[in-house]
C-alpha cells in the first residue's frame, strides 16, 4: 500500500494541533492571574458599591488615571486572557454536547462583561477629566458594578458547566468557587457585607 507524504504527515499535524490546547490553557490562565495581580497594585481600593456618591466622585477625582490603568489589566488584558482560557478548555474537554457548548457561550459572554466594564471605566476617565457633576460618577460606578455582577453570574454558569466534564478529582474546584462567585455577585448590588478582597476580585 502507498504512503504519500501527506496522509504520512496527518496524524502528526492532528497531534501537534492537539497539543497547542494545553499551552493556549495554561497560557491564558498565567496571563489572567498575572494581570490580575499586577492591577493590584496600581490603583487604591475602590469604594464600596454602595458607597455616597460623594465619596465615589472623590476617590476618582483623586484616582482616576491609576483607576483607569487598573482597568487595562484587570478588565481588558484579564478579558482577552480569558477568552482564550475559555476557547482552549473548551476544545480540551472531550464530547460534552451542551453543557460544553454552556460553558463556551457562558465564559465568553462573562469575557464581553469584563470589556464592558473597560469601557465605563472609560468614561468616567473622560468624565473626570470634563468637569462634569458628582451624580454622573456615581451612575457609571454602578453600572461598572453591575456589569461585574454579572460577570460574576456568567462564570458561576461557566464552572457548573465544566464541573461535570472534568476528571471527578478536580470537581471540588467548582464546590468552592460557586458559592464564593455567587457572594460576591450579591454583595456588588446590595448592602450585603463582603471583604474589600472579595469585592477587588469580583472587579477583575
Amino acid at each position: 500500500m502507498e504512503v504519500t507524504a501527506l496522509g504520512a504527515a496527518s496524524p502528526l499535524g492532528s497531534e501537534a494541533r492537539s497539543d497547542r490546547w494545553p499551552a493556549a490553557a495554561v497560557a491564558g490562565g498565567g496571563l489572567f492571574l498575572l494581570a490580575l495581580a499586577a492591577g493590584a497594585v496600581l490603583a487604591p481600593a475602590a469604594p464600596s458599591p454602595l458607597a455616597s456618591r460623594l465619596r465615589v466622585h472623590e476617590y476618582f477625582v483623586a484616582h482616576h488615571d491609576a483607576a483607569f490603568n487598573q482597568s487595562l489589566l484587570i478588565h481588558g488584558v484579564a478579558g482577552a486572557a480569558l477568552v482564550v482560557l475559555v476557547v482552549a478548555l473548551s476544545r480540551m474537554f472531550a464530547g460534552g454536547g451542551a453543557r460544553r457548548l454552556v460553558f463556551l457561550v457562558s465564559g465568553l459572554a462573562a469575557a464581553a462583561a469584563s470589556f464592558v466594564q473597560l469601557s465605563v471605566v472609560f468614561r468616567i476617565e473622560h468624565h473626570i477629566e470634563s468637569g462634569v457633576g458628582v451624580r454622573r460618577t456615581d451612575v457609571l460606578f454602578d453600572a461598572l458594578n453591575r456589569a461585574g455582577a454579572l460577570k460574576l453570574v456568567l462564570l458561576a454558569v461557566a464552572v457548573a458547566a465544566a464541573s461535570s466534564l472534568v476528571p471527578r478529582r478536580l470537581r471540588w474546584i467548582a464546590y468552592v468557587a460557586l458559592p464564593v462567585l455567587g457572594l460576591v455577585a450579591v454583595a456588588m448590588v446590595t448592602r450585603l457585607p463582603a471583604s474589600h478582597a472579595l469585592l477587588f476580585f469580583a472587579r477583575a
